[in-house]
């Protein structure tokens, strides 16, 4: 191996490089940065590739305040927003980018990034929401607008083995929302059949219950006993 040191320089000196070293103001690079410039046209300003300017802005800006790291992060308003429009008023990717001006990859994207589940055949958070909530007929009527009793008049028709149609009757809603509603029950909750012991009809009852409300149907339970 051939003795060398640093003082020998190996350099061809008629290989002056493919482009010109381009020498970037710093400070200028953070004004455009965080006036919101693009950055392809920061890099046609300083005129350089994107990459360069990617390489120097890992460097100069903190990591808290790198846009694209903040368009995932939680306490950004618009993905708290979206978190919002999705989880509870269960709007579909589609329907929030058209609200946000965002394409719908994009929406997508960022519930992944944020750990929200995307909803598919999994539906999430229906008990803290009303159907009205959802509903384009404005002129339509619900005989329970309260959401706690509407979940527990809904809970109970499903107790009481009634059909999905009588309840989408009783409660003046679609059978596809009974439907997903009575889905969303059996995969949060366990429900078995017995036979009440004052009518001695067939109804469900959650596992979770008190054993002297799981012995009766709801019915019987608001009536008066009768010896």
């Amino acid at each position: 191996m051939a003795w060398y040191n640093s003082s020998i320089d190996f350099r061809n000196p008629k290989r002056l490089g493919r482009y010109k070293r381009v020498v970037i103001d710093k400070e200028k690079l953070k004004q455009l940065y965080y006036e919101g410039k693009l950055i392809k046209d920061i890099g046609s300003f300083f005129n350089c590739s994107i990459p360069t300017i990617k390489r120097h802005l890992k460097f100069q800006i903190p990591k808290n305040l790198q846009r694209y790291k903040y368009n995932y992060s939680a306490s950004n308003p618009v993905n708290q927003r979206i978190i919002k429009l999705y989880t509870n008023h269960h709007y579909s990717t589609l329907k929030i980018a058209e609200l946000i001006d965002l394409c719908d990859e994009t929406v997508r994207r960022r519930l992944q990034r944020l750990g929200i589940g995307l909803r598919g055949n999994n539906f999430k958070n229906l008990e803290t929401f009303h159907p009205m909530q959802l509903n384009r007929k404005k002129n339509k009527r619900y005989p329970i607008t309260d959401l706690n009793q509407f979940n527990q008049k809904f809970l109970e028709y499903y107790c009481l083995l009634y059909s999905q149609k009588k309840i989408a009757e009783l409660l003046n809603i679609d059978r596809g929302t009974v439907h997903r509603r009575i889905k969303y029950l059996r995969s949060q909750y366990h429900f078995k059949l017995r036979f009440c012991k004052r009518c001695e009809n067939l109804f469900r009852f959650k596992v979770a219950e008190h054993q002297r409300n799981s012995n009766i149907c709801a019915k019987c339970r608001k009536s008066p006993f009768v010896s």
